[in-house]
């Protein structure tokens, strides 16, 4: 549509609805066209809204920007054809400026009056980008309507006859008006790949993620054609060896996730900073006697025994910052520390999970206490009991600052002991006594949570009681099983022969543990003599099997 017909239609739908008041339409019609050629590109609904109460022609506007952002986009919108004939325009350092600083919005910016000056429709798409990442909520959310707007009309031309092979196989997350993440949730031919890495949209891409191992030749293809600005790759299901290639690019943050994860040297490039290790196992090759040297300095992390071996034994961390436990493992999380060797370590972090006052002790007394700067304990069944008492080992972190205690069980003598411990404490939502472990419990059991109820009273139970961070019982039913459940719900077992795991029992127990304080006891091999149980249980079912 002409410019200046487009901007004449605007104004007269506005005094068509009553939301403008004009002395003469075509002189606004004309300013107004006379502004978008100033502008280089239509005018965002806030610009129109302050133009229009500007105006000398102008007696009265009623439209709000929202409003005036529809219109700009219904009237002011070039059709297909002419943005299919724009001009691309290019400009080698401009775009090499992008890569190099593909967080910051400022070379985009730079980059966008240059092609605007040169009549490229992408510079208004990056402007529009910039826009839609504002901090400002109200403006964002105006900002991210009008970009995905623009978005939308500017596909065809970004991508062509592409956009059919890859609409349902990736997911593209833009930024700044780019391409800044590529999400793999369908397997997409290496020659696609190729393709979509060598578009002008994905020339500052900055994260690539998988949902399945890496083929070779897909792996070739982002090597050779990826942008110089990736700096993240996400693998959320490893099944062994790593794609060597493409860890050897400068990284700087890793995401392992999946059944395995086979570390070697080549895993870690020198420019890598943030790991993030949530994989069901990790090995490194008997072959590599010698820990590997790990160069990060921020590690997130979901602890198993595998996962804690190779962190204790198989890496050293030498220059690690910043740890994050996450995923319950918060009691394995202070057995593992006693294990590692982190004297840079300055931030801790454990999410979810259950923190008692003897497992607090001990984090008080490791090495690191001293070093640390922050501490955050999220989500760990903290009481005011438990916080009192560690309140009491405060010496030993003497460099502390903050002390975030958000998600738990506090009121405000528990608030008041963690003011004690740090002088910034953070502490966003509290519950009420027993809740968060319950919750957690009733999570856990699932579809057996109504039967579990029935059992899950003190009477029910010949012995119940704990060791440590393990939960052992005797169930007192028509006959006696033994059973036993650790604090953060991970390892468990029961002699009874459901094949549903956990069982009503074990669910029970856990739910007896956090209603009731149980007395301390020895469990006296209960967890292995379950374990044995099973072993035999399944071996008699495979050898009936066979005859």
């Amino acid at each position: 549509m002409d410019r200046l017909v487009g901007a004449r239609k605007l104004v007269g739908e506005l005094v068509k609805r009553e939301q403008l008041e004009v002395r003469r339409v075509e002189i606004v019609g004309r300013d107004l066209a006379a502004l978008i050629e100033t502008l280089g590109r239509p005018p965002t609904g806030a610009e129109l809204e302050e133009w229009l109460d500007e105006h000398p022609q102008v007696t009265e506007s009623y439209a709000p920007a929202s409003v005036l952002d529809e219109l700009v986009y219904q009237y002011m919108s070039p059709p297909r054809e002419v943005l299919d004939a724009m001009p691309e325009a290019r400009h080698p350092e401009l775009e090499r400026q992008i890569r190099e600083a593909a967080t910051s919005p400022e070379p985009y910016l730079v980059y966008a009056d240059w092609l605007q000056e040169h009549g490229d429709p992408l510079g208004e798409l990056i402007v529009l980008g910039v826009a839609a990442s504002s901090t400002s909520t109200t403006s964002s959310e105006d900002g991210a309507t009008r970009f995905e707007r623009h978005r939308l009309a500017m596909e065809p031309r970004l991508f062509g006859a592409l956009k059919a092979k890859i609409h349902d196989r990736v997911v593209l997350h833009w930024r700044f008006g780019l391409v800044q993440g590529i999400e793999e949730v369908r397997p997409l031919g290496w020659q696609y790949w190729e393709q979509l890495l060598a578009l002008r949209a994905c020339d500052a891409l900055q994260t690539i993620s998988f949902t399945r191992p890496v083929p070779p030749e897909v792996v070739a293809s982002i090597d050779e054609h990826a942008s110089m600005a990736l700096s993240t790759l996400v693998l959320t299901n490893c099944q062994g060896k790593l794609p060597d290639r493409l860890l050897q690019r400068r990284l700087r943050q890793l995401t392992l996730g999946g059944p395995l994860a086979v570390i070697d040297r080549s895993t870690f490039a020198a420019t890598l900073e943030k790991l993030v290790l949530v994989v069901d196992a990790a090995s490194v090759p008997d072959e590599i006697l010698a820990p590997i040297e790990a160069p990060i300095r921020e590690l997130r992390v979901t602890v198993n025994t595998s996962i804690a071996t190779l962190l204790a034994d198989r890496l050293t961390l030498p220059h690690l910052e910043r740890i994050v436990f996450s995923e319950g493992s918060a009691s394995k999380a202070v057995a593992l520390l006693a294990r590692m060797e982190l004297p840079a370590l300055r931030h801790l972090s454990i999410v979810g999970g259950s923190l008692d006052a003897r497992t607090l002790s001990k984090l008080a007394g490791l090495p690191i206490a001293a070093q640390l700067e922050s501490l955050a304990l999220e989500n760990t069944d903290l009481t005011d009991d438990i916080l009192e008492s560690f309140a009491k080992k405060r010496s030993a972190f003497g460099a502390l600052q903050e002390l975030d205690v958000s998600f738990n069980e506090l009121g405000k003598d528990g608030l008041a002991a963690a003011r004690t411990i740090a002088p910034t404490v953070t502490s966003r939502r509290q519950s009420a006594p027993g809740n968060n472990a319950e919750k957690r419990v009733r999570r856990f059991a699932g579809t057996r949570l109504v039967v579990a109820e029935e059992i899950a009273a003190p009477e029910k139970w010949k012995r119940a009681a704990r060791d440590g961070d393990v939960r052992w019982a005797t169930y007192r039913g028509e006959d006696e099983y033994e059973l036993f459940v650790s604090e953060d719900l991970q390892d468990y077992g029961c002699s009874c022969p459901s094949s549903i795991q956990p069982c009503k029992h074990v669910v029970a127990l856990a739910l007896v543990a956090v209603r009731t304080e149980l007395p301390e006891r020895a469990a006296g091999g209960i967890a292995d003599r379950v374990h044995q149980a099973h072993g035999r249980r399944e071996a008699a079912e495979a050898e009936a099997e066979d005859e």
